[in-house]
């Protein structure tokens, strides 16, 4: 880390600005010096060639102190964030209640985070270990400001700074109390609260600082905004799907010559599917079209607890010690979610009688008999509709899930709920000093890890096969039924005096929508599903993750006896050491190793050839103990040719063992200071990341992606063969300072090659399928990609039940951009001081070569700037980020105005959106995110009695997010769904 007295030839107003300190700070600051993230050489000059921007504690304040989540989405240099309600997107399922940053829209692995300029663990669900860090997690109220460099950082901090690094940076030299509370009005929801208690101390040798913060947010349901409820004509994709548990069946009977089972008409639709608010499409597999999204949240419940302190002491004139630590926990306690999942695994002979028997063979599926309760009720109430001759129905489980319109009675007839769970610490320490002939030293040892806890509910395949024939347990019996009743299984009939239930799966077990609150004539409450039947098959499964990380950090620098014209050359060298490990454990129904096979739980089978587990949608993994080391030596030259012009060399070598092999990646950066108000920087260097744990061990975990009407399983697998990832890149700027105005312009660009990648699921789809079309289905060529397609029947887009895709060392990216930001500062205006700035990122482009999956190309080369990307190798990515403000300033008082911008971008998907049936009209909205503009007004007042005041209104004209053909209608990537908040905080020292 760099000394600096301020940044990119500031003045020393920036240095009590990036201290938080001002001519009318609460309580004592010190201002000794600033370490600027970017080198490891003690006195680099002040006016660094590295880009680097820094937000300080009155910045935030002055920006109505923004949660951690807030400021990086906001960051124009950041694109695709995570952190709201992205659970209907593959790269961020699973993850809720955590956040992240990434920098050039690389990946969020792509970006390093550090607390003081150390390193934190990743979170273990973050694209499944991929060494993403949970910014949640950062004790917010011990931040004293932020630091952003945009540059690749390899050469200098190792892998994870391909794109950049953002160093979050404790407070220093508090004195006293400090309480602070905030409070925001969202409408729709309860609103969101804050509150931290501080207090800090100095003494002759040293200082302490203590923290306790508490973050609340309240639930938004999908519900509460009606652009995120759209028709099912407006936008099909807009939470809509066809599996629905008002579907269609084939009434079939048994063949008395061969005991075989035969269609004895084609299928039918359950004509509840209006009544419930339903939208009904015909042909050979009609469907009855579901609005899930609306038992879904915007923003979950959550609950986050966090403890920071730390103490510096010198023990000496030349010794220092830091020692520094955190404790973090963020509950989400009710996950919500559709009140059940697709039936993409379906039962087996072992429970289905009439499954290898079925003539011609239907869609696999489930078995309803003639016995069941709400079949017999629905041909009385039909008459006609189900020939006589049947004995039983064939439901289709591509196009069934037990629960939808009237929720799900184990939840009270609302949604399904899961949890999410973190739990984070970290603890840092170290020394630094000074030898007696002036080199210096700094040893850091830093442990920190996160553990991750989450559960959700499906439906076990077996047990719920049984209750549809009468054999469904309210006592959590093995196989449904007493040994009395075990005897007559093959009847059939279900008894309930013997502790047997039937599960009703006909629209005359639902009383209402329980969104819309339309009734259902035909329902009879003697046919409701009894609530204990389905929690004996609808049951929980858990994943506890944890990602543990242990680094060693040794530096040594000074000056080299070469006396050049602007100074003597300065060197700093270093070694470090982390050992990376991940551990994964699962409960019964999700571990591979206990419950392999469909049929496990009822019978103890283990053969089957598919081991995809025991539930309809969800899939299973191995328990995982994964470790790894990394060994590196680094080393640093700073060299003033001038008092104009100096050149940094920095070079790294890392050891990944046999995780990744060797790197060797140096850097180059050089400043000219051509006049006082001008002057050029730029950098080139190579860079390197090798392949996470989680990604090499042979695993997998399961997402869902929209394909063809509903949700598919896509179960995403590591790859032992992963080689790491290169990378070089490039910058060159200008930095103006004329006056009062201060500015730069710089260049990027980033040339990948092999980065890694999970393969493209929408992408192999529609290799596989052009257009929805089977033609490629048993073609030679197409082999190996139909191999990656699990079928309930034959190879048709209706039947995918799951698609099963790798991480891979993928095509080569190029990116390239320019950075713009600007500051200029009016005084003496109507007796206060004005402000003004801005801060911009235009990504020239992001070209992706062509992306190949068993010798085919599923993906042809594309520019993904300026394009949504929806479920390919880049995120959301608009050409344009940033954002402008005004600030004016008299004596305690500061009110400034922000508009944030970010520009349209194209979804470059095919439409299939339906025409409506009344007017015809097919509705081409969403082939373009249009911008999308929002205001902010902040005001800050510093009262009397050491008191702060902050009040904000966000998204001052209550700007909708614009329209996209996503699940909820926008896209939580760039977008944002709250509406007009209001939200004040204040703040007292003591």
């Amino acid at each position: 880390m760099s000394k600096h007295k301020f940044l990119c030839g500031g003045s020393v107003l920036a240095v009590a600005l990036a201290l938080g300190g001002s001519a009318f700070a609460q309580g004592s600051t010190t201002v000794e010096e600033v370490v600027v993230t970017g080198s490891f050489i003690a006195g680099t000059p002040e006016d660094a060639a590295l880009p680097v921007d820094v937000i300080s504690q009155q910045d935030l304040e002055k920006q109505g102190a923004p949660t951690t989540l807030e400021l990086l989405k906001t960051l124009s240099v950041s694109s695709g964030v995570l952190g709201d309600t992205n659970q209907f997107d593959p790269r961020a399922q699973g993850s809720e209640g955590s956040g992240s940053v990434n920098l050039r829209g690389l990946g969020a692995q792509r970006t390093l985070v550090l607390i003081n300029g150390r390193r934190m663990s990743p979170n273990p669900f973050g694209q499944a270990g991929a060494g993403i860090v949970d910014t949640n997690i950062i004790p917010s109220a011990a931040i004293g400001r932020v630091e952003v460099l945009k540059d690749g950082a390899a050469a200098t901090y190792g892998s994870d700074a391909i794109g950049g690094v953002v160093n979050f940076i404790t407070r220093k030299n508090l004195e006293g109390l400090e309480v602070g509370a905030s409070y925001t009005a969202i409408d729709g929801s309860d609103g969101d609260y804050t509150g931290s208690l501080l207090w800090g101390h100095s003494w002759d040798n040293g200082n302490i600082l203590l923290s306790a913060g508490y973050q609340h947010r309240s639930k938004l349901e999908v519900t509460a905004r009606d652009f995120a409820n759209k028709s099912y004509f407006a936008n099909p994709e807009g939470g809509w799907s066809a599996g629905n548990a008002v579907a269609p069946f084939a009434p079939i009977t048994q063949n008395p010559a061969t005991g075989g089972w035969i269609p004895v008409g084609g299928f039918q639709l359950d004509n509840g599917c209006a009544r419930l608010g339903g939208v009904a499409v015909g042909g050979a597999l009609p469907a009855c079209n579901f609005h899930y999204t609306q038992y879904d949240n915007l923003i979950e419940t959550e609950n986050r607890y966090q403890l920071y302190g730390e103490i510096n002491a010198d023990l000496s004139d030349k010794t220092k010690l830091h020692v520094e630590a955190f404790y973090s926990e963020t509950d989400v306690p009710d996950w919500n979610t559709s009140p059940s999942y697709l039936a993409l695994q379906t039962s087996t002979a072992a429970t289905n009688p009439s499954v290898g028997t079925l003539t011609p063979a239907l869609l696999a599926g489930y078995f309803v008999p003639l016995s069941n309760p709400g079949l017999q009720a629905y041909i009385t109430a039909n008459p006609g509709a189900i020939p006589a001759s049947a004995t039983a129905v064939h439901f289709p489980g591509v196009r069934y899930r037990p629960f939808s319109f009237g929720g799900n009675p184990a939840f009270d007839n609302g949604p399904s709920e899961g949890t999410r769970h973190y739990k984070a610490y970290r603890v840092s320490g170290g020394l630094k000093g000074e030898f007696s002939n002036g080199i210096g030293w700094d040893v850091a040892l830093t442990y920190g890890q996160e553990q991750g806890v989450r559960s959700g509910y499906d439906t076990i395949v077996s047990r719920f096969q049984m209750a549809l024939r009468g054999f469904g347990s309210l006592n959590n019996d093995k196989d449904g039924c007493t040994a009395a009743e075990t005897a007559n299984f093959t009847t059939n009939a279900g008894n309930t005096a013997v502790g047997c239930y039937y599960f009703n799966p006909f629209s005359n077990a639902v009383a209402k929508n329980q969104i819309t609150g339309e009734t259902n004539s035909a329902f009879s409450s003697g046919l409701a599903n009894n609530p204990e039947l389905t929690r004996w098959f609808f049951q929980q499964s858990q994943t506890k993750a944890t990602q543990r990380q242990f680094v060693v950090d040794a530096v040594l620098n000074g000056t080299l006896p070469i006396e050049l014209k602007g100074g003597s050359v300065g060197w700093a060298a270093g070694v470090q050491a982390r050992r990376n490990s991940y551990e994964a454990d699962f409960d019964a129904l999700g571990n591979q190793l206990v419950n392999p096979c469909v049929d496990t739980p009822f019978n103890g089978s283990t053969g089957c050839a598919s081991k995809n587990g025991p539930l309809m949608f969800l899939g299973v993994s191995k328990p995982q103990d994964l470790d790894g080391d990394i060994y590196a030596v680094f080393t640093e030259f700073n060299a003033p040719f001038s008092d104009n012009f100096s050149v940094q060399l920095a070079a790294r070598y890392e050891d990944y063992g046999r995780n990744g092999g060797t790197t060797f990646n140096p850097k180059l950066a050089a400043k000219w200071q051509v006049t006082d108000w001008l002057a050029f920087r730029g950098s080139t260097g190579t860079t390197f990341r090798g392949p996470p744990l989680t990604q090499l061990s042979n695993n997998s975990v399961t997402a869902l992606s929209f394909i063809a009407g509903s949700f598919r399983a896509i179960d995403l697998f590591g790859n032992a063969n992963l080689e790491p990832e290169t990378a070089t890149t490039y910058s060159a700027g200008a930095i103006f300072e004329v006056g009062n105005f201060k500015g730069s312009v710089d260049y990027w660009r980033f040339d990948f090659d092999n980065p890694i990648i999970a393969e493209p699921s929408a992408s192999i789809v529609s290799k596989m399928f052009p257009g929805g079309a089977a033609t490629n289905c048993g073609a030679a060529a197409y082999a190996g990609l139909q191999s990656r397609f699990t079928f309930q029947g034959a190879c048709s887009t209706a039947t995918i039940a799951r698609v099963r895709t790798q991480y891979v060392n993928g095509p080569a990216i190029k990116t390239s951009g320019v950075d713009i930001l600007a500051d200029y500062r009016w005084n003496d205006v109507l007796g206060g001081d004005m402000r003004f700035g801005a801060s911009a990122t235009y990504t020239i482009e992001y070209k992706i070569d062509a992306f190949t999956v068993e010798g085919l190309v599923v993906e042809n080369a594309f520019d993904a700037a300026g394009k949504l990307n929806y479920q390919l190798a880049a995120t959301s990515l608009p050409q344009l980020k940033g954002s402008l403000f005004a600030e004016y300033t008299r004596g305690p008082h500061n009110l400034r105005w922000t508009m944030n911008y970010v520009d349209s971008y194209d979804d470059q998907r095919a439409s299939i959106l339906a025409p409506n049936p009344v007017t015809g009209v097919v509705n081409s909205n969403g082939a373009k995110v249009d911008k999308f503009i929002t205001h902010e007004l902040d005001y800050r007042v510093l009262l009397p009695w050491d008191t702060t005041l902050t009040a904000s209104i966000d998204n001052v004209f209550d700007a909708e997010p614009p329209f996209a053909r996503l699940d909820l209608n926008y896209d939580p990537f760039t977008a944002s769904a709250l509406g007009r908040t209001y939200k004040i905080g204040v703040k007292k020292s003591f």
